[in-house]
């Protein structure tokens, strides 16, 4: 197992071009099990056939404060196949699935401007949509957000001309832990500026998590922003019990201590992110670390969709109700992405009915 963090493959992400380096990281992580053609032909065809199964009329997005949810990540290193548009049996109905793009300048930056407006276009149950400015791939590397100040300007200016204003949707950072506070909160104020429909999220790594508090007490205090959302990665060691996990102490300490904050001050708390390497048996030991322990295999996919539905059981147990999945469609290396887990309809299933 080669222990090799999720921030240390997101920055050397931008290196991993050429055909050779990409056919050996798929093989190296099995993340394509099938080629390109039979994924087309046959996963998009069996979504369609198993989403006939669910009830697609339970819940309604007219009040998501009050409501469970998830939001599907997309990012940007994922394939240009269409692949976050396997979501959109779930996504265009009234269920309690949405999704996110995460957006960086230095990546696919296009790429995700063509998916936040297919999202937009297509969104008829008016669900919220979350933009995640990642700004690079490597997010925890900028010292400095002035030098990517066009790239911002330009973004959110494009993002309000599609959008209304913002209406409909949720956008922030996450992380960004090495740029100061009050630099940090000069862009939520372009985001309020420029997308004055748009509710505004912050959230951060547990090792990090008192930048929270930062950030919102100097919106609030300079600029008269109130954060909408405020929230946790979820990462780290788990306790395994004959094939179950929990969270540590440590971690639903740090959660509740956030949620109780968010609570007193009349904000959402979520969970940013939660993820499991896809297809990894032992994914529960350092669950933020991109090497494999073991797999992926058989029984690892299986793994891997009952580990999400043991912590998300005890993230609704603890009052949290909207949790970030990350990722949807990793790919080239990021061993996260769910689109390709054969089991991933059952997690999906299990969503859907733990919202009802």
């Amino acid at each position: 197992m080669v222990n090799i963090s999720r921030r240390d493959f997101l920055k050397g992400l931008t290196g991993l071009l050429g055909a050779i380096i990409l056919g050996t990281l798929i093989f190296q992580y099995g993340i394509n099990k099938s080629s390109y053609q039979d994924f087309q032909n046959n996963k998009l065809n069996n979504y369609s056939a198993e989403i006939s199964n669910l009830d697609l009329h339970n819940g309604s997005f007219n009040n998501l404060n009050n409501q469970q949810y998830y939001i599907f990540w997309n990012v940007p290193w994922g394939p240009n196949n269409g692949t976050y548009r396997l979501l959109d049996q779930y996504f265009q109905t009234n269920l309690t699935i949405t999704e996110g793009v995460i957006i960086t300048f230095d990546n696919n930056y296009n790429h995700s401007l063509e998916q936040i407006l297919y999202l937009y276009e297509n969104n008829k149950n008016n669900k919220p949509i979350y933009v995640n400015l990642f700004v690079t791939t490597d997010r925890n590397s900028i010292t400095d957000l002035s030098q990517y100040d066009q790239d911002i300007r330009e973004f959110l200016k494009y993002l309000s001309n599609i959008t209304n204003s913002g209406k409909n949707i949720v956008i922030g950072f996450s992380e960004i832990n090495a740029v100061p506070i009050e630099q940090l909160a000069h862009y939520y104020l372009l985001m309020k500026e420029y997308l004055p429909e748009a509710k505004l999220f912050y959230y951060v790594d547990m090792g990090n998590s008192k930048r929270i508090v930062e950030l919102y007490n100097y919106l609030l205090n300079n600029y008269g922003i109130r954060l909408d959302m405020i929230g946790l990665e979820l990462y780290g060691d788990y306790i395994y019990n004959d094939r179950n996990i929990s969270m540590s102490e440590y971690m639903k300490s740090i959660i509740m201590q956030y949620k109780q904050f968010a609570d007193k001050n009349n904000v959402k708390f979520f969970m940013g992110e939660l993820g499991f390497r896809n297809g990894d048996l032992k994914g529960y030991i350092s669950s933020g670390g991109l090497g494999y322990w073991n797999g992926p295999s058989e029984e690892g996919y299986r793994a891997t969709i009952k580990y999400y539905k043991n912590i998300i059981n005890q993230l609704r147990d603890m009052g949290i109700e909207i949790i970030g999945i990350y990722n949807w469609n990793g790919y080239n290396g990021d061993p996260f992405g769910l689109w390709n887990n054969p089991y991933v309809n059952d997690l999906i299933e299990y969503m859907i009915n733990d919202s009802n």
